[in-house]
């Protein structure tokens, strides 16, 4: 008798361990706004200023807490690719910035404007000072010996804090899928550099300190499709990646030295695995959300948040709260945090708030602050994050109640399940506008015991992707 317990016990735990708890509120501030295709920023350490990249224009410096423009830091249009997915794209800090001053930006170059021809991929170190760029210096000049199509162009940049001469950069399959399984070009790949421009000889496919001949030594790993955004987790250190996939999945990675990435063998988990193929730690289904910024939050204004891989989407300008596993190189379940309009980037702020920039194709453009609040409902007394809370009362004997949140329409189940998992009435199956509700349950018909009710939401009934989840535990005693 005592191992068919253990079996129901253990599925029982399983059941919960599957279903992330996630029901905290933000409260959503715009700093900045009026952005003109903006792609990328950087928050400068202990001031209100921001240095954001301008898709088709420069690099501009401004302040938040006036929501004004500083200054023009630098003009990159007299040289500038930026059809399609070209352009300005990509820009991060040194990791000494308060003394060097040093800022580094990825763009698209080639001249005359906008040519066909003699297109390359740069990165350039600026020093700055009286809020402008100065003193450039040429990290990476990739001249790229065809035409491409213009889309697939990467261009995030980054620096690891405990190594701060690397510089690492993600580059796109520039719309040729098989580039990204060439170890003799850039294309498709996490690449890394010495801040100065020059090639570690610890790089995994490092052979002679040229990238033009034998393997491209700049390549940390490979088979990488489309990615707008990778992090390095102030945690433990790990690199993660988010990828655009073609038509079945998106995926969020976990970078390895040179391990390869599947594109375009696989998208998505392999089918039929594949050892020589690195798996995704998650993926996200068709329709696809198109994700961008990527992070780790490590501090103390949203603690609930700490050691969470949050990722952005450009389709919906959701970002997703992913928990991870032991490892940390897994994801075991993710939610939705919040919704707001299409997102480029996220990062965490010195003053450990999350921001994210609305960006892209858009000239209205705006960065947004994301603050816990503690009262669970916005400034418009609308919710703004999903939230199931303990049923009232709890133990109860015959009726129940259930309040819940959501922040956007969408189809919404609100379902009762028995202690082996087995569903048994659904008190809510349809399309919900966002707001706050409250249902009853009447128990009168069934025993007394333990019993489960879960809250999901997604955009439609016969979507199976981009949802929220939560699981919660009740006791009828008669």
């Amino acid at each position: 008798m005592e191992q068919p317990m253990y079996k129901i016990t253990l599925f029982i735990l399983t059941i919960l361990l599957s279903f992330s708890v996630f029901s905290q509120n933000y409260i959503v501030e715009t700093p900045v706004t009026g952005l003109n295709y903006p792609s990328d920023f950087a928050l400068v350490p202990g001031t209100s200023k921001v240095i954001f990249t301008f898709k088709t224009s420069g690099v501009r410096m401004y302040d938040m807490s006036t929501n004004t423009q500083l200054a023009v830091f630098w003009n990159f249009t007299d040289s500038l690719n930026s059809g399609f997915e070209r352009g300005v794209l990509g820009v991060c800090l040194d990791p000494n910035f308060n003394s060097n001053r040093y800022v580094y930006v990825y763009y698209v170059h080639s001249n005359p404007p906008n040519s066909s021809t003699n297109q390359r991929i740069r990165i350039v170190r600026f020093t700055e000072s009286g809020n402008v760029g100065t003193n450039p210096f040429l990290v990476v000049d990739h001249l790229i010996a065809y035409s491409p199509a213009g889309n697939h162009f990467g261009g995030i940049i980054n620096i690891r804090q405990s190594d701060p001469t690397k510089l690492f950069y993600v580059t796109g399959d520039l719309a040729t899928s098989g580039s990204a399984q060439l170890l003799n070009n850039p294309y498709g790949k996490m690449l890394r550099v010495n801040t100065n421009g020059t090639i570690p000889a610890d790089n995994p496919f490092y052979d002679d300190g040229n990238p033009l001949t034998g393997n491209d030594d700049r390549i940390w790993s490979y088979g990488i499709r489309n990615s707008f955004g990778f992090c390095f987790s102030p945690v433990n250190d790990s690199l993660y990646e988010s990828e655009n996939g073609s038509a079945s999945f998106d995926e969020a990675n976990f970078i390895t030295k040179g391990k390869n990435y599947g594109w375009p063998a696989c998208q998505g988990y392999c089918n039929p695995y594949n050892p020589a193929y690195k798996q995704p730690m998650v993926t996200w289904g068709s329709p696809l959300p198109a994700l961008t910024g990527i992070m780790v939050y490590n501090g103390t204004q949203m603690p609930w948040l700490n050691g969470k891989l949050l990722v952005a989407d450009n389709n919906y300008g959701i970002i997703h709260s992913c928990t991870l596993n032991g490892s940390l190189d897994s994801v075991t379940s993710r939610v939705q945090m919040i919704d707001l309009l299409p997102l480029t980037t996220i990062k965490q702020g010195p003053d450990d708030f999350i921001y994210a920039l609305n960006g892209g194709y858009t000239t209205a453009g705006r960065l947004y602050r994301i603050k816990p609040d503690l009262s669970g409902i916005s400034n418009n007394n609308i919710p703004v994050g999903y939230k199931l809370e303990q049923n009232y009362p709890n133990p109860f004997n015959p009726v129940t109640s259930i309040k819940y949140e959501i922040p956007k329409t969408g189809f919404v189940t609100l379902k009762i399940f028995n202690a082996l998992g087995m569903e048994l009435t659904a008190l809510v199956n349809e399309t919900k506008q966002q707001g706050s509700y409250e249902v009853s349950w009447d128990a009168s018909n069934f025993s007394s015991g333990v019993y489960f009710y879960e809250l999901s939401a997604r955009q439609n009934a016969g979507s199976s992707t981009g949802e929220f989840t939560e699981r919660r535990k009740m006791v009828l005693i008669k």
